[in-house]
């Protein structure tokens, strides 16, 4: 049976994972800060699926917590096939009006705690080789005004999956980093934001879209098995991306449009 360790996993696009893995015949392991959630999700896919699954409580911003998850799955399954860093927060601001507070909370959760999950399990992953999958954001690829703090995080997600991938080839150890859009999920709960129009922007895109974290999901089962790289989940930003790569003036003639836009709609 394989096995696996998602962080994030009690609600949104993390749940749809878990389930996604647990339909397929993996043990999960649901980290997350959220532990009523948790334990509950990690109930229903025991039941439901008859595999190993179990909550375990994961700050993943916390070194002590990420320890103690290590030697939790050391102990109870002396192995591991794949982590899914999906765990992160939302956060939206000008670059002078963001408190620095809010843009280092978003690095430390959406950067370093998907760089703590790669640290801490990738001595187990080289024991039998594995997946590493990190959960990025088209934010980490195309780069919207007023989101420098999300912007910033997710690129540098990208970055280190791609580190990564080159790093651990040799040790049998895969890396997918998906870039999802927007998609219905909880994000905007827990968002940050120096102003309304970030928060209000994002839940109109979400509310619009219509691909589901379960469409998402299966997207990285399937991708990430066969042992794509860069998963891109959405067509309409994935396009908005390729004109990035070729045609960079056409783009960012666009973001300044956009920037100029928000500069209104503030003033």
């Amino acid at each position: 049976m394989d096995k696996i360790v998602i962080t994030g996993a009690a609600s949104g696009l993390g749940a749809a994972l878990a389930k996604q893995y647990a339909a397929n015949g993996w043990a999960v392991c649901i980290a997350d800060i959220q532990a009523q959630e948790g334990r509950k999700l990690a109930e229903q896919l025991a039941s439901d699926y008859g595999q190993d699954c179990f909550f375990h409580p994961l700050d993943v911003t916390s070194d002590e917590q990420w320890v103690e998850l290590q030697n939790t799955i050391a102990s109870r399954w002396q192995r591991l096939d794949c982590i899914i860093n999906n765990a992160g927060v939302a956060s939206s601001g000008g670059i002078d009006d963001q408190p620095m507070k809010d843009f280092q909370w978003t690095l430390e959760v959406n950067t370093m705690g998907v760089a703590k999950g790669c640290h801490y399990f990738t001595p187990i992953l080289k024991k039998t080789g594995g997946h590493i999958v990190n959960v990025a954001s088209m934010a980490g690829l195309i780069h919207m005004p007023t989101m420098s703090a999300y912007n910033a995080s997710k690129a540098a997600v990208v970055a280190l999956s791609e580190t990564l991938s080159a790093e651990l080839d040799s040790y049998g150890i895969r890396v997918s980093v998906v870039c999802p859009a927007f998609f219905q999920t909880n994000l905007t709960k827990t968002m940050r934001s120096s102003n309304s129009l970030g928060t209000q922007f994002a839940s109109k895109a979400m509310e619009a879209s219509n691909i589901t974290a379960d469409d998402i999901a299966a997207q990285v089962y399937k991708q990430s098995l066969a042992g794509k790289f860069l998963i891109l989940t959405h067509p309409r930003e994935t396009n908005i991306w390729r004109i990035k790569r070729y045609l960079p003036f056409l783009y960012m003639r666009k973001m300044k449009e956009v920037g100029k836009s928000i500069k209104t709609r503030l003033s």
